[in-house]
């Protein structure tokens, strides 16, 4: 091996050798890798400890080793295989391109998302004030009374009606069938237009404002 010899084609020759030392495992001691680096690399066998130790500092830098401490000794940790390191080295140039494209289909992928989540928040508020509101109807009655010993609060009927929904569609309409007979209807529409999914998620939004703001 020339010693002068500093060509990126040598380099990447070098530091493809380095990781193949590596063989099965993703992390060795920094003594055991260049002893093993020696063995496979004859060519280069005339490279000191302190040349080893500069390449895997340049291949860190291009993220293909960390150091990384094990068992009390100085250790590296492989993050590429060979053909990663074979592969030409992008330009700046390409860097750059390649950096602005990544963050803009991260920012497109962000941006749908937050609207995604926004829609179903604003459709889960707006199926939770329908749900009240047929709720409330079917209770109407039942407030010109004087309220009975045990008989269930609004929040309490969302919360049964919640776990009913959660073992099954039926056992949610049977419970409705029993405690709002006159509201059944409207209820059964809700359910078949928007889902169970949807309608759960509601009932988790009407549990969490009165857990959050309970009424006076």
């Amino acid at each position: 091996m020339s010693l002068g010899m500093q060509s990126d084609e040598l380099d990447r020759e070098i530091e493809i050798a380095i990781v193949r030392s590596f063989g099965w495992s993703i992390i060795d001691f920094e003594a055991v890798l260049y002893q093993k680096f020696l063995v496979l690399s004859a060519a280069t066998s005339l490279m000191t400890e302190d040349m080893f130790r500069k390449h895997l500092k340049n291949m860190q830098a291009k993220g293909y080793v960390v150091p990384v401490e094990f068992q009390g000794k100085r250790a590296w940790k492989r993050l590429v295989i060979e053909t990663d390191i074979d592969e030409p080295a992008m330009t700046p140039e390409e860097v750059k391109e390649f950096l602005e494209q990544a963050r803009e289909k991260m920012s497109e992928k962000k941006d749908r998302s937050r609207s995604k989540g926004e829609k179903v928040v604003s459709e889960s508020k707006a199926l939770a004030e329908s749900v009240i509101k047929s709720l409330e109807k079917g209770i109407s009655e039942r407030k010109q009374k004087k309220r009975r010993i045990g008989e269930p609060t609004l929040i309490e009927h969302i919360e049964a009606m919640h776990r009913a929904l959660a073992d099954s569609r039926d056992d949610f309409l049977d419970y409705i069938r029993k405690q709002f007979p006159n509201v059944y209807k409207d209820m059964e529409r809700i359910l078949e237009n928007k889902g169970e999914e949807a309608l759960l998620l509601s009932l988790r939004v009407i549990e969490s404002g009165y857990r959050a703001y309970p009424p006076q």
